[in-house]
Parts: C-alpha cells; structure tokens; sequence
C-alpha cells in the first residue's frame, strides 16, 4: 500500500482561497492523499464550505474538516490538526497555508525528499527559490535578514528559511519531537519546531520554491506579529537548547518500556 498523505490547513476567512485550493490539490498525481482543513468557525462560511464539498463524490473519505470553537492560534491549530492526522494513519504530514502562496504544484517533490529527510521545508531562500515581485525592497530585506542572519545566528541551525511555513514531516519525527515541547502560540511556531527537531538531530532538507502573495482575501501578518516572533526566538533559543537526541519521545519511551519489563 502507498503511505498516506495528509495536508494540514489551518483557515480563518479562507472561503475564496478553499475552493481554489481543495481541487488543485487533489488534481495532483499523489497516491491516498488526505487533506484536513482547521477551521477556527470563520464568519465567511469557510467551514461551511470545506463541508460541503467534503460530500461531494470526489472528495469523500478524503476531505478532512476539523472545527475549533473560535480563532485560537495559528499553532494550536496545526498541533492539533497534525495529531489528527496522526491519529487517521497519516505517513506524512505537509503543513501549508490555505491562501495559495505555497503552491501545490511542489507538493509531490516535498515527498520524494522526504525519502531522504525527515522534515522538508519549501525554502524561499534556497538556491533557485524566491518571493513575490512585488515585495519592497525592505519586506525583502527583513525577511532575507530574519531567516538568513538572525535565526540562523542565534539558534545555530543551517536552515535557510526557519520561518517557512510550507512543510512536510515524517510520522515518526512529528512523534518523536513531542509536540508538548512546543509553546509558541503564533508564526514563531514555525521557528520553534525546526529548532526542537534540528537539537533532536531529525534530517532537515530544504527545496527552492517561489512564494507569490496572496490574490484572494486578507493577509494575517503585521510587523506586530513580525516583531514578537524574531523577539521570541531568543525565549526558544533559552527553551530548547539542552536538547538532544537522546530525548526523542520514541527513545523516552523505549527506555520507559524496558525499565518497566
């Protein structure tokens, strides 16, 4: 049997977006794919609609919603859809926005890394990847400066772009990293996961791809969500850099057994 895919989407407002997203992902050549949407209860039917199609012959069994009462983090949701996802027998688990930057047509070369890696992340600054045309040149000198000196730097991690959020993890990695690890409650999530899985020594791989903005609906970042997460950094730094190895959930638990037996 092949592994099963599942792709992650945490939604708030994102109706526009689904109903362009939902096909085009499975129009992909990507065998016992998954999709579970996180709808933290959107006021533009988002859930509403993602039901709907969910009924539908030619996503049934593969259309995935899971409701949140209300808008609780962008980190929560993903914690909680990827222990969904685990729970449904997911193989790999793919993180991405529903708005259409990250672009489904790399999908299925995230998963021949994944062969290699243990996470994958889709790379704005690897060699050959890119952002929208029309970012200024100081939009693009932060986040270059974010993910290519600062987070690097203070984390020590060869990771050309920590705050990406377009992702795949291995079943056994997003088990082993314990996601009760992980505390952050907006986008410095993203940089909180690669280091936890970089100090457990998890193989990281990044592919180039381009990120054009959004067409439809509205952005959910500001330079106040921006600030607090390049100021966290240093929180995780202090958090999480005992780690190694040797504390992987999978080997705790080993080594739990055995004590036990």
């Amino acid at each position: 049997m092949p592994p099963t895919t599942f792709i992650v989407l945490p939604t708030y407002n994102e109706s526009e977006n689904i109903v362009r997203l939902a096909p085009a992902l499975f129009d992909l050549d990507v065998a016992d794919l998954q999709v579970l949407v996180v709808d933290d209860n959107s006021p533009d039917g988002t859930g509403q609609i993602v039901e709907t199609l969910s009924e539908q012959a030619d996503y049934r069994g593969r259309l995935h919603l899971l409701r949140r009462p209300e808008k609780q983090g962008l980190a929560p949701a993903y914690i909680q859809g990827f222990t969904k996802a685990l729970s449904l027998g997911a193989d790999y688990v793919i993180q991405m926005d529903a708005d259409l930057s990250h672009q489904p047509k790399y999908i299925p070369r995230l998963l021949r890394q994944a062969r290699e890696y243990d996470i994958v992340i889709g790379s704005r600054y690897a060699a050959g990847g890119s952002v929208d045309e029309s970012w200024g040149p100081l939009r693009k000198l932060l986040s270059w400066w974010a993910n290519r000196i600062y987070a690097p730097t203070i984390l020590r991690v060869p990771i050309r772009d920590a705050t990406g959020g377009f992702r795949i993890y291995r079943r056994d990695a997003l088990i082993g990293m314990d996601m009760r690890r992980v505390k952050a409650n907006g986008y410095v999530f993203m940089v909180e996961m690669i280091y936890v899985a970089y100090r457990l020594g998890y193989r990281i791989g990044e592919i180039p791809i381009h990120f054009p903005d959004r067409q439809h609906g509205a952005s959910k970042m500001s330079s106040a969500i921006a600030l607090e997460a390049a100021l966290r950094v240093w929180q995780i730094m202090l958090r999480h850099h005992r780690l190694q190895p040797a504390d992987r959930r999978d080997r705790l638990q080993a080594a739990a057994n055995e004590r036990a037996g």
